[in-house]
């Protein structure tokens, strides 16, 4: 099809906040309650009059992690993000949603350093007008997302930013047809309990407890592994968890995620290095499949990788906090490492232009040693969960980090009616217990099939009526169950 014209005409941002059920490592600080951004942005599509929507978490210490910095100035930055990508977006005459794309990334790229935020953080706010842009378009023309890139009605030109891919489109690194169901990989956090001895194993809710309990309950067949950088404490956990999946009545693959602790990949390989030669933990080193961000993301992209360094890993990295512009993921491929993260957050058409990348240098193979993985920033039912599945479903990724059906309860952090809407139309997707709407996980995995749906893969529509505007909005709002400290407080 012709790419239709889109005007971004104006938008308007709402603010509820999420307590969690459980403490959790987000970054470099434990949280225990933040903000949930959405975005309803009103475009027209050739002429006619649309709404789209985006949301995500105003997560605080992990676009921008210097000390220097507050939650609330964290807060505040992505905030200032969002704004700023609007008001680009405002100025912008009609033009197809990719030409828009990479105007108002790169203008927001760019001035996101200029006040003193970072380039991840930039995006962030791109990101969301980006999904809210083509949340308007998929409803305005009545097709999902898959149908959209497919059927090039975002206009894509891939060649533009990786001249490369010029004669290529999109949609060849794509499967035939979304993915229905999706493996879901569960986050072992650095303070999550792994059993019922542990501290804290006791939440008092109908959800899992504990990392036992999630295995047996859910029939996991995948974990994310978070590591903190000491080594002596990280083997000792490592050893618990190994002896968990060798309990457990089916194969676990494991990923590792590094969470930017290691200045060198010396260090880091050290770790991997002990791994392999403890006989209780050398399993679980041979069930990893890729290692995510090791290295801090000044340093993750300075050189090189260290080949001796990278052999003795055994594994391929990829790169996720360090994926801060459009072109990162090809300057990571030149230094080494092999994957990197998709994200909503850090945005969508980066998302399919770097599957794109992938497919080219594996020779035209969605199969290869350069690779895609999925990520989760904590995305919460139900704008933000269900477009981040849609698009992992059109990108063919088989397994997704999912941790917001565990740190937070259900779709509690949403109005009553918007809960019970979203169970109504996504009736696999969601289950009721009790008086809460729950994700629901079946063998391991979700049942992404409902997401075909005009749009970004969600209905129905949140309203923003409900929620809080930025300018009465307080983050002081936030520490209703969170200890003084507790926005500041760094793990062990």
């Amino acid at each position: 099809m012709t790419p239709p014209k889109i005007k971004v005409r104006d938008g308007r941002i709402g603010i509820v906040n999420a307590f969690a059920r459980t403490p959790f490592r987000f970054g470099v600080v434990t949280l225990e309650a933040a903000a949930s951004a959405t975005l309803a942005l009103d475009v027209t599509v050739d002429g006619v009059t649309a709404t789209g929507y985006a949301s995500d978490l105003l997560a605080y210490k992990w676009f921008d992690k210097r000390p220097e910095k507050t939650p609330a100035d964290n807060v505040a930055d992505l905030l200032w993000a969002i704004d700023e990508a609007l008001a680009v977006a405002r100025d912008l005459p009609a033009a197809t949603l990719f030409d828009l794309w990479r105007d108002i990334d790169r203008t927001v790229d760019r001035r996101g350093p200029e006040v003193g935020f970072n380039r991840l953080g930039a995006s962030f706010g791109v990101s969301m007008v980006e999904r809210a842009m083509i949340d308007a378009l998929g409803r305005a023309a009545g097709r999902p997302f898959f149908d959209l890139v497919t059927g090039n009605a975002l206009g894509l030109r891939p060649g533009d930013v990786f001249p490369e891919l010029a004669a290529m489109q999109v949609a060849q690194a794509l499967p035939d047809r979304p993915l229905s169901r999706l493996a879901l990989r569960h986050t072992v956090g650095l303070v999550d309990p792994l059993d019922g001895d542990e501290a804290g194993a006791g939440t008092g809710d109908v959800l899992p407890g504990t990392l036992a309990d999630y295995i047996a309950e859910d029939g996991l067949r995948y974990l994310k592994i978070k590591v903190g950088g000491d080594m002596a404490a990280d083997l000792d956990r490592l050893a618990r968890i190994a002896a968990l999946i060798e309990a457990a009545p089916h194969p676990i693959a494991v990923t590792l995620d590094g969470n930017e602790q290691y200045r060198s990949l010396d260090a880091f390989a050290a770790l991997c290095e002990a791994m392999r030669t403890r006989p209780d933990i050398a399993p679980l080193h041979e069930a990893i499949l890729f290692v995510e961000q090791p290295l801090e993301r000044s340093v993750a992209l300075a050189g090189l990788l260290d080949p001796a360094a990278l052999a003795v890993v055994g594994k391929p990295l990829l790169i996720d906090e360090a994926d801060g512009w459009t072109a990162a993921y090809s300057e990571a491929i030149g230094l080494g490492y092999r994957g990197v993260s998709h994200k909503n957050c850090k945005g969508v058409i980066r998302s399919l232009l770097n599957q794109s990348l992938a497919w080219h240098r594996n020779g035209g193979s969605r199969e290869g040693e350069h690779f895609l993985s999925a990520e989760d920033l904590t995305c919460l039912p139900v704008v933000s969960l269900q477009a981040d599945l849609a698009v992992v479903a059109a990108l063919g990724i088989g397994h997704v980090e999912r941790n917001g059906h565990h740190y937070f309860h259900g779709l509690d952090h949403l109005p009553a009616g918007e809960a019970d809407a979203a169970l109504a139309a996504h009736p696999g997707l969601y289950r009721r217990d009790g008086g809460s709407v729950f994700l629901a996980i079946e063998d391991g995995g979700l049942d992404v099939s409902s997401l075909q749906v005009p749009g970004l893969g969600f209905t129905p529509l949140p309203d923003l009526a409900t929620r809080t505007a930025p300018a009465d909005w307080s983050f002081d709002s936030l520490t209703r169950h969170v200890p003084a400290d507790a926005a500041r407080r760094s793990e062990p």
